[in-house]
């Protein structure tokens, strides 16, 4: 692995300020990298991005960006940083179009380099420039996935977080999004996703975190994971041994 741009160490953070749902969680994710964590419910996954992008409470853990200590910064500075986050649920506005989404999207963007970035988004999502002006309300789970996407890229993140990006979605239009993930590291992109279908968010992975009560399990390839009978049988599908309560 490269040197990691977005690294989390020791992460404590929660909902509630003194009841932690993540315990000394650390991750790393480097440039044109993807990295999954996966785990049970309840094993503080979407915790710990929601920490990381200054939405829920930090309680202590470093967070270093492009070496930068950006630890405990709320949500609109993180932007500002270069970190984009798209959320599982309300992740685009439904009464808006898909160009007014991304205009939204890009309210830290100068008007001189607005333009630029709405070709740019078009070219990568097509499907998002033939349907520029339909409402959100009509679009497909999938394409509110990739208009959730471009809406993030418009700031011209260097790191990307996504929680369940495929949540809900077919099998083919989960292949079309982790598709378009991949897509992304080309751009040098890192990218940093939770995921529950998780073999198939493995396979598409540089590196998984495994997590399991707030705490980080294991960690290793594709490969590695996959092919370990007691991971398989206890995370990836199997019978799950570390059921934890809380949130996920």
């Amino acid at each position: 692995m490269s040197e990691p741009i977005l690294s989390a160490r020791d992460i404590v953070a929660g909902y509630v300020h003194g009841l932690p749902i993540v315990h000394g969680v650390s991750v790393d994710v480097a440039p044109g990298e993807i990295v999954t964590i996966v785990g049970p419910n309840g094993a503080g996954k979407s915790t710990l991005l929601k920490a990381i992008a200054g939405l829920v409470v930090f309680e202590s853990g470093t967070v270093t960006f492009g070496g930068r200590d950006v630890s405990g910064r709320p949500a609109h500075e993180m932007v500002k940083s270069g970190i984009g986050f798209v959320p599982q649920t309300g992740n685009i506005f439904t009464n808006l179009s898909i160009q007014e989404n991304l205009i939204v999207g890009a309210h830290t963007v100068s008007r001189a380099d607005l333009r630029l970035r709405l070709q740019r988004a078009y070219e990568h999502f097509p499907v998002l420039a033939e349907r520029r002006a339909s409402a959100g309300r009509v679009l497909s789970g999938g394409q509110r996935q990739m208009l959730a996407v471009a809406r993030a890229l418009m700031t011209d993140p260097k790191a990307i977080m996504l929680d369940e990006p495929t949540a809900g979605l077919s099998p083919k239009v989960v292949a079309d999004v982790f598709a378009d993930l991949r897509r992304l590291t080309e751009l040098n992109v890192a990218v940093l996703m939770v995921e529950q279908n998780a073999k198939a968010a493995i396979r598409i992975s540089n590196r998984a975190y495994v997590l399991t009560e707030g705490r980080n399990y294991i960690a290793g390839t594709p490969e590695a994971l996959l092919n370990d009978p007691a991971i398989g049988e206890a995370f990836l599908g199997g019978r799950r041994t570390a059921q934890a309560s809380g949130a996920g």
